[in-house]
């Protein structure tokens, strides 16, 4: 490289990240190249608003802001970019964390999609982002962007936390498996815990969305450069990081490698309807597995179990209701918008 270029590209860059820039791993043009780097963030929850503001602050000059959700309260101890004031008022987190972000660098430039980001959306939202980041709190959701990035070859950065522990990976469409080769289908949901049901602490938050931001400056910064080939595994709880190799994970029989977009083209995951009359949305898997709702049960307890049987079990707190089926069916209630049901059925089944 000339070094006359980085001179030149040192002129042109804001003073406030001359500290990054003197980092020689960064350097005038990969600061430069963040900069003109776009992002879409996808979830704006605990993983999502960490990382948007370490990329606001590290100078990523374009995020996509993408969630389906609003502040509340109880989001206040582990989302870091939103207030008491969002969540009396109930702003969508996509539209709070726009006013945060701005406030924090006015040179950033946003794009807000209050958006549940499904099958029918998702190379639209995502197909012109250089790297997509993970905030999602559903396997589902997942699985279409996985998809969707193998349909593009366009990279994302994969990341999840519940209680103390959680894990980071990316994931780079023919170099890396992918995230079906690694899951190869959705957890059961008796199986899987939840922050609504398990909890989760903020300073696991900020250990696992440091590492995935890291991820993000690295291949921003040098998209050429080799990138780690492994699961970054964090217990914040008992002080342990840990890595798995995934190089050799990659599934020689994964659908998805293989070129099926089943979860893309809206083939699995569920079908959604509006039930006209109850205030109500009822959600019904493609595939039909028994569900153990004593284990369910056993999680809602004082959490608004309402209801416990043979063939369903009713969580409801205030307004919202759900009643699972032993089926994997879900009635939620209390709403009649999909995208707000698909939430909380995550929140508190998971998917």
């Amino acid at each position: 490289m000339d070094p006359r270029q980085d001179h030149d590209a040192s002129n042109l860059l804001d003073p406030r990240f001359r500290r990054q820039v003197a980092f020689a791993g960064l350097g005038p043009t990969g600061q430069k190249r963040l900069l003109d780097s776009r992002v879409a963030i996808v979830g704006l929850g605990a993983l999502g608003s960490s990382v948007a503001m370490q990329l606001a602050r590290c100078g990523v000059g374009h995020l996509q802001l993408i969630d389906r959700d609003w502040v509340e309260a109880d989001n206040l101890p582990r989302q870091v970019l939103y207030t008491d004031s969002d969540a009396r008022q109930r702003l969508p987190k996509a539209v709070a964390a726009d006013t945060h972000l701005r406030a924090i660098w006015s040179g950033l430039k946003t794009e807000v999609k209050v958006a549940d980001l499904t099958w029918r959306n998702a190379q639209e939202l995502l197909g012109e982002c250089q790297l997509v980041i993970d905030g999602t709190d559903n396997f589902l959701t997942r699985y279409v962007i996985n998809e969707c990035q193998l349909e593009t070859g366009i990279p994302w950065v994969h990341a999840g936390v519940v209680g103390a522990s959680g894990q980071v990976i990316f994931l780079q469409p023919g170099r890396t498996p992918c995230f079906r080769c690694l899951v190869p289908e959705p957890p059961r949901p008796e199986d899987q815990p939840t922050c609504d049901t398990a909890g989760v602490l903020l300073p696991a938050v900020q250990m696992v969305t440091a590492h995935q931001a890291m991820l993000a400056v690295q291949y921003l910064s040098n998209p050429d450069q080799p990138m780690p080939m492994e699961m970054m595994l964090v217990d914040g709880w008992r002080h342990l990081l840990r890595s798995i190799a995934t190089d050799r994970l990659r599934s020689v029989g994964c659908p998805s490698c293989r070129g099926s977009r089943d979860f893309l083209r809206g083939r699995a995951g569920g079908d959604v309807a509006v039930l006209c009359g109850r205030n109500a949305v009822q959600i019904t898997p493609t595939h039909p597995q028994e569900t153990d709702l004593g284990k369910i049960a056993k999680r809602w307890e004082g959490q608004g179990l309402e209801r416990s049987n043979p063939f369903l079990v009713r969580w409801q707190q205030g307004e919202w209701s759900i009643t699972l089926f032993r089926d994997g069916r879900a009635i939620v209630g209390g709403t009649e918008d999909p995208a707000v049901a698909r939430s909380l059925l995550a929140r508190w089944v998971g998917s």
